[in-house]
């Protein structure tokens, strides 16, 4: 009887469900299936494990709130995360306040390292909110607010392109790459850089999924490790979920990293810029910076590159200055 009653809850509450939007959230606890979905199925898992829930010698998954048996409250928790994981998978690319760089192109031919359902662990699309991001953080510095075409004319000029000339969409698309990666890494002190911090601060936004908590841990690394006062400006103007989300994007995604940004430019005669460019990817299980994502090995020349190399190169996205001087 119990279980029939539950039956008749999900009936009804299920067709509020389907009418709610997908689960905007990374971490996606209710997916108990493990399919990057949830739907019927976490139904039917919470109502055959409906009841108490040993937590030894591993607690049950579908015991989805951890409170030690399987009852309404995870009931709730399934039809409140209703729909894809993955909140991109369900989105128009091209419209919206923020729209996806493959709007502009899509290189994956040229590309196998990463593909949209390789977006797992809390990496992003590359959408525009990053130029937001990059912008705020030349207001900062007291610096006018630039274009996609400004930022991809510089990335051109300086030679950290495939292609000598522009093609179709290539000035916005690039730009908007660049600027991603300036906005990402530009904020670092010159005397703070250390690789690892890409990869510490990328983690943590893509994988705490209390929202206060990791935005919290976010902004104490950002008063840690950069220029003095850009965490309050953040904070200030309530722009910190900006940062962070382009914390969250994934550089090998579309293909643009290897399709058109990538440059043959010298760094310190031992990598090319698209080795440095590899700063921002992580390893598989996202501990490390300077690695080649879904291949999970180190992008090897980049790795002896001077930390002053570095920093500088990135903080010449943000200042649109010499990628081999100095900048900030």
């Amino acid at each position: 009887m119990q279980q029939r009653a539950v039956f008749q809850l999900v009936l009804i509450t299920g067709l509020l469900a389907s009418s709610t939007p997908a689960f905007s959230s990374e971490c996606c606890f209710a997916d108990v299936t493990e399919d990057g979905q949830v739907n019927i199925d976490e139904v039917l898992q919470v109502i055959f494990g409906w009841g108490s829930c040993p937590s030894q010698p591993e607690p049950c998954p579908m015991d989805i709130d951890q409170s030690g048996s399987v009852d309404v409250g995870d009931l709730q928790v399934v039809l409140d995360s209703w729909g894809s994981c993955n909140p991109h998978d369900h989105m128009d690319p091209c419209s919206g306040e923020f729209i996806d760089i493959t709007c502009w192109g899509n290189f994956h031919d040229s590309n196998d390292n990463s593909h949209h359902d390789e977006l797992v662990g809390g990496r992003t699309a590359i959408t525009t909110e990053a130029m937001a991001a990059y912008n705020h953080l030349r207001a900062f510095l007291e610096l006018p607010a630039l274009t996609y075409e400004e930022v991809g004319q510089w990335a051109f000029d300086e030679a950290l392109t495939n292609n000598s000339q522009a093609w179709g969409d290539d000035l916005k698309g690039v730009g908007l790459y660049y600027a991603m990666q300036g906005a990402k890494v530009g904020w670092i002190t010159d005397e703070a850089y250390d690789p690892q911090i890409l990869a510490d601060i990328q983690r943590t936004a893509r994988t705490v999924c209390d929202p206060d908590e990791m935005r919290a841990a976010v902004m104490n690394m950002v008063r840690q490790y950069g220029h003095e006062g850009y965490a309050d400006y953040l904070e200030l103007h309530g722009i910190e979920d900006t940062f962070t989300n382009t914390l969250k994007m994934e550089p090998h995604y579309g293909g643009w990293m290897h399709g058109r940004t990538h440059g043959y430019r010298s760094i310190e005669d031992i990598a090319i810029n698209h080795d440095v460019n590899h700063l921002t990817v992580l390893s598989w299980d996202q501990t490390q910076p300077f690695m080649n994502d879904t291949f999970d090995w180190p992008q090897w020349p980049a790795l002896d590159v001077s930390d002053a190399g570095v920093i500088e190169y990135f903080q010449s996205m943000v200042m649109l200055g010499d990628p081999v001087g100095n900048n900030m």
